[in-house]
């Protein structure tokens, strides 16, 4: 081949490379990111800075987590989406976008409702309307994840993943900095802190209308899919139900498959559980650290999303697993510098707050010199490269569920058994973080954050090793060279 046509192969291959992000149905992955990303930090760390100036306990804003259960258990009812049509609108949208519209809707008006509760009056109040919204979204992550996997190939499942991840962080960064500072600015106002809180919760509400928009603009048709919904129930129930999870346990090592999801994010999920409560409670302001904290957090997170799909496309899922895993076990520790150093920084050069606390603000900030460098440093820098770790991480992994998945008939359900589990991580096993605090204090609280990372690592390098022993080098989907071309 002359210069001339490898240069020209070579731009080929690299607009190729780009062109797949910008392909109409990848695109649309930006809106859906964007929709499922939205209720997340609702009932998570927006909800925890409320909980917080609301002057709940630690040990009690950790429990609080249990109110995203949903997220772990999501697969229960996920066959229900999969097997069940929503009459007449199944009709108009096709079976998946009549389920987001409906999940979407409610979403609405379930975020809405937080705004008319108050942590300081009844925390049952507001753990149930948080539960509520933690099931929708949950809902909706099951009919999303489908969606993307069925209408994607499996050359776009990790460009999908890359744009539903950046519009999925950019949601978060608006529920969390966006409402926790429209927050903050409503009470400088003179709003009183629940007036403050409702308008905020209100206002985030409306911003669903994005994902319903992407609702009508995905492409479906119900023509392809009802004869599967015509057919006699118990064989409905049997498609739907049952063989969804009698596919799964055909896989080789299937346990093994199992466990590797439960614990493969359990440390960089213990340490996420009660972040927004650690900077709050070592001394900054709620703005000052939503403000700053953000861009650290949405882009690098969005940057390691990118990076980890190129390496998933060069190394193989399972070694990109393997980096994002180590990556995410190791910037668990950075936090003990914050943990170690904010204390004397905020007796240093904080500025008293409305209740007499010494703060670390913007002011504070800039007049502080090298104190208020190594203020902003500490949390800007310890949250930017935890973030890049999850999302290396993360987009191997989230591949890795995908490409898992591998039947159309049942893909919600799958996947929804999959992201449960993971999630089980997030949830239930990170319940306990706050008594972790409690009885430790923070050092301890991340050291044993970063020995949970430990088993998902050990039985991830375990499944590598058998693999190269049996099939030879592995490739992205987690197969080797052998057997694929064996497949093909």
């Amino acid at each position: 081949m002359d210069d001339t046509s490898a240069n020209g192969a070579a731009r080929r291959g690299g607009w190729s490379a780009i062109s797949v992000y910008l392909r109409p149905r990848v695109a649309l992955m930006f809106l859906f990111g964007f929709s499922a990303g939205l209720p997340y930090n609702m009932t998570s760390s927006t909800l925890q800075a409320w909980l917080t100036e609301s002057k709940v306990s630690v040990e009690e804003i950790g429990l609080f987590g249990l109110v995203a259960l949903a997220y772990g258990w999501k697969f229960l009812w996920a066959p229900a989406i999969d097997g069940i049509p929503i009459p007449i609108l199944s009709r108009l949208f096709g079976h998946r976008r009549s389920w987001l519209l409906v999940t979407q809707i409610c979403l609405v008006f379930a975020i809405a409702g937080l705004a008319f509760v108050d942590p300081s009056e009844s925390k049952i109040a507001v753990a149930a309307v948080a539960a509520l919204v933690a099931f929708l979204s949950a809902s909706q992550d099951v009919v999303i994840d489908a969606y993307r996997i069925e209408a994607l190939k499996e050359s776009e499942l990790t460009a999908g993943f890359a744009n539903y991840n950046a519009a999925y962080r950019t949601a978060m960064m608006l529920s969390f900095t966006g409402a926790v500072a429209f927050v903050a600015a409503l009470e400088a106002s003179g709003f009183s802190r629940q007036e403050a809180w409702s308008i905020g919760y209100l206002t985030m509400a409306t911003f669903m209308g994005v994902g319903i928009l992407g609702t009508f603009l995905a492409p479906e048709s119900w023509e392809g899919q009802k004869a599967r919904f015509e057919r006699a129930f118990g064989e409905r129930f049997r498609t739907a139900v049952i063989e969804p999870f009698t596919d799964f346990l055909r896989k080789d090592l299937w346990w093994a498959i199992l466990l590797l999801v439960v614990l493969f994010k359990l440390g960089d999920a213990f340490t996420s559980e009660l972040r927004t409560y650690f900077f709050l409670t070592l001394g900054f302001e709620k703005a000052t650290y939503g403000i700053i904290q953000w861009p650290f957090a949405v882009f690098t997170v969005i940057i390691g999303g990118y990076i980890g799909g190129m390496i998933a496309n060069r190394l193989g899922v399972m070694r990109a697993l393997w980096i994002g895993g180590i990556l995410q076990m190791a910037t668990n520790l950075v936090f003990i510098w914050p943990a170690v150093a904010l204390p004397g920084i905020v007796e240093a050069i904080g500025i008293p707050g409305a209740a007499g606390a010494r703060q670390i603000t913007f002011e504070a900030i800039n007049a502080g010199g090298i104190q208020g460098y190594l203020a902003f440093a500490a949390l800007a820098g310890s949250v930017g490269v935890e973030n890049l770790a999850t999302g290396i991480g993360g987009a191997a992994f989230v591949a890795y569920l995908s490409l898992l998945c591998g039947n159309r008939s049942y893909t919600a359900t799958q996947y929804a058994l999959l992201s449960s589990l993971a999630n089980q991580a997030r949830v239930t096993l990170s319940a306990p973080a706050g008594f972790t605090v409690a009885a430790f204090g923070w050092v301890w609280y991340y050291v044993i954050a970063t020995i949970l990372a430990i088993p998902g690592l050990v039985l991830l390098w375990w499944l590598l090793q058998r693999d190269r022993r049996k099939y030879g080098p592995v490739t992205a989907s987690g197969a080797s060279l052998q057997n694929q071309a064996a497949v093909e």
